[in-house]
């Protein structure tokens, strides 16, 4: 696969020119671009210098924004630039022109791509959807104040689980957390505690304000004791409630769907799914409705399960989102995993304008009945980005930790 660049640009890099000297992995309150910026070890070296490259053929005249959003601390500004960059460098490695933040003629809002081969275009909008586990009583940024004091404790025969047996709404100081941790694991013994097995290891519960937690100590292995540098949580903690990928999904389609009109072209909605608990399944429900189970009232043994007709594309009697030729997925594709994560095209059987180029992705290919096939493609996405297999190692991420 041929691999091209834009001319070489002069506008600054994503990252900063820094004497790195911290190798630790990420703190629970430290958002991404910050940790890629200090982190100090050969593997992310070379993420940072991957992405650098990629920036450099990015359209100076779109590169300030991109840029911002990219080293932005909110995890919507960041990880969206991340994936206008990563698809900009895809795209462009697959031999596409692209422009970015096109003209339409038919309303002042741009998508943000339009890809051109052959005399063959395509429209494109990017989008982040951040689903998953749905409670109202979990707050991600609280339970980080959290878990980042009890990382500030130091044993050196001991990890621990947490567990939130309430979350509360004030901020403990670190003190009111790491003293009682300490003094607790100080009194145990890791090779009892060993015998005694993870479920019937002994814990701590911990009113502090207006939160209740609990610690559960898990001893480190013997060869590792001895050293006071581990990271103390070592499990947890852990979430329960009800996932709510497919309606998340769904949502960031309807919102884009429309925003364009209905263009001469064939256009592409491509969504970074965000959720560890996302697959195949749940994008098919998204687009062509919800599985269930459909019970025989004549044989209460027998049934069979259907396609519901509430998806993005199937909905009642007649096919919608017609305007949208087909839907690019990305399941957590992250810097760090590039080479080896492809992304899935999920041609849209009933669009009004049908995508006309090939991608050499995977594809879910469904018919207008609601079933779905799968096809997938020999080697690795490294190959179409210039990269080996084993990028960015061959180290590990954290070499030494």
């Amino acid at each position: 696969m041929k691999v091209t660049m834009s001319a070489p640009t002069t506008h600054p890099p994503l990252f900063d020119d820094l004497d790195r000297t911290d190798p630790s992995p990420a703190g629970y309150e430290e958002h991404s671009f910050s940790f890629m910026n200090r982190v100090n070890q050969p593997f992310w070296d070379r993420v940072r210098d991957e992405l650098d490259r990629w920036f450099a053929g990015y359209p100076s005249e779109h590169a300030a924004d991109l840029r911002g959003r990219f080293r932005d601390g909110s995890p919507a500004q960041h990880f969206g630039a991340w994936w206008e960059l990563y698809l900009h460098r895809l795209l462009t490695c697959l031999e596409f022109e692209v422009e970015v933040h096109p003209d339409l003629p038919v309303t002042e809002a741009k998508p943000d791509f339009r890809i051109t081969r052959d005399e063959k275009s395509v429209l494109i909008e990017a989008a982040t959807t951040f689903s998953g586990i749905v409670d109202e009583e979990r707050d991600g940024v609280r339970e980080a104040w959290i878990k980042a004091a009890a990382d500030e404790a130091s044993n050196p025969n001991f990890f621990v689980g947490l567990e939130f047996e309430r979350v509360g709404a004030q901020r403990p100081s670190v003190r009111e957390i790491v003293n009682p941790l300490e003094r607790w694991l100080d009194q145990l013994d890791p090779d009892e505690v060993s015998k005694e097995g993870l479920v019937d290891a002994p814990t701590l519960r911990l009113p502090v304000r207006d939160w209740e937690l609990v610690f559960t100590a898990i001893p480190v292995k013997p060869e590792a004791r001895g050293r006071p540098d581990h990271r103390m949580l070592g499990m947890g903690p852990s979430m329960g409630g009800m996932v709510n990928d497919v309606d998340m999904l769904m949502r960031t389609l309807e919102r884009k769907r429309s925003k364009y009109g209905r263009p001469d072209e064939p256009f592409m909605l491509a969504v970074l799914l965000m959720s560890a608990f996302m697959e195949n399944e749940d994008i098919e429900q998204a687009l062509l409705g919800r599985m269930a189970w459909e019970i025989d009232v004549d044989d209460p043994t027998g049934g069979r399960w259907i396609r519901q007709r509430n998806g993005f594309w199937l909905r009642g009697a007649q096919p919608r989102g017609t305007r949208v030729s087909g839907v690019l997925t990305g399941t957590n594709i992250m810097p760090w995993t590039v080479a080896k994560t492809w992304l899935r095209l999920w041609p849209n059987p009933w669009a009004t304008s049908p995508l006309h180029v090939e991608f050499g992705f995977p594809r879910g290919v469904a018919n207008t009945r609601g079933r779905v096939s799968y096809e997938d493609v020999p080697g690795l996405p490294g190959a179409v980005l210039g990269l080996s297999p084993d990028w960015p190692g061959p180290e590990r991420p954290f070499e030494g930790n």
